[in-house]
């Protein structure tokens, strides 16, 4: 598969204490903060970026960030270099009506999401990038994904495999809901996510080997993406422990999750 890049913006200058050639340049960002609605964005995001890392689950690269002076910090998503790329835009409305469905549709499994429209499309999709989609899918029940819909690209009529990212994982972990607390009590719901884009579509068989992957993946690699030194954003450090707690839990559960909801 094609590497994904990040977009570098404006004019780079000449690093003057570089023996190798190096320079100081920018690359583009969308900075997200805690809110009302999100209250442990930031953290759900780093934590959510990480995992994905160990992994291999293709997600755009993210790093905490702040601004000279200001305490705060922010989640930085780096944005993709897709410009160049023929990427379909899920985000686009594309005026479908959920309850028609054509004769390509009827070809389609029973039980595909069709809320979101780009029904075809997603389909498309998981069958030209059977492992990645897979693993995005099991990887959002895992960490209680609550918004996957229409958040990933992919390059659908490229030649060749192309380019396939998830973004935006602000809805997960300990921001799946309004509060620390609440995102909690959810992520003990084994029921929960009731839902994913890619569901009826993801190959059985590589969804049960992201099932193995994360039910193998060490404590110690859990622990060291989901705990810190210190409070991150709104999120002390024993909630951090409690997320990691939760973590381990739901290994438990996943395989049970991904029959009900995705297979």
């Amino acid at each position: 598969m094609s590497i994904l890049c990040y977009e570098i913006t404006g004019d780079a200058i000449p690093n003057p204490r570089s023996t190798t050639g190096a320079e100081d340049g920018h690359v583009g960002a969308v900075l997200k903060g805690d809110h009302a609605a999100a209250s442990a964005q930031v953290y759900s995001e780093l934590v959510a970026n990480r995992l994905a890392m160990f992994l291999g689950i293709p997600v755009v690269v993210g790093v905490p960030a702040r601004r000279p002076g200001d305490r705060s910090v922010r989640f930085a998503a780096l944005r993709a270099a897709d410009a160049d790329l023929e990427v379909y835009d899920f985000t686009d409305d594309d005026r479908s009506d959920p309850d028609a469905i054509d004769a390509d549709e009827r070809k389609l499994p029973k039980g595909v999401y069709r809320h979101a429209g780009h029904v075809r499309q997603m389909a498309a999709l998981c069958e030209k990038y059977p492992l990645e989609s897979a693993a995005i899918a099991v990887f959002d029940l895992w960490i209680c994904n609550q918004d996957r819909a229409l958040n990933f690209k992919a390059e659908l009529s490229a030649e060749g495999r192309g380019v396939i990212f998830a973004l935006d994982q602000g809805s997960a972990l300990l921001s799946c809901r309004s509060s620390v607390n609440e995102s909690l009590d959810q992520l003990g719901n084994y029921d929960s996510p009731s839902f994913h884009p890619f569901q009826r579509l993801v190959n059985a068989r590589y969804a049960g080997a992201m099932v193995e992957r994360i039910c193998s993946m060490p404590e110690w690699a859990i622990l060291a993406a989901a705990t810190y030194g210190d409070t991150v954003g709104n999120v002390t450090l024993d909630e951090q422990y409690a997320t990691y707690a939760a973590l381990i839990d739901r290994k438990q559960a996943l395989g049970r999750l991904v029959d009900r909801v995705l297979l």
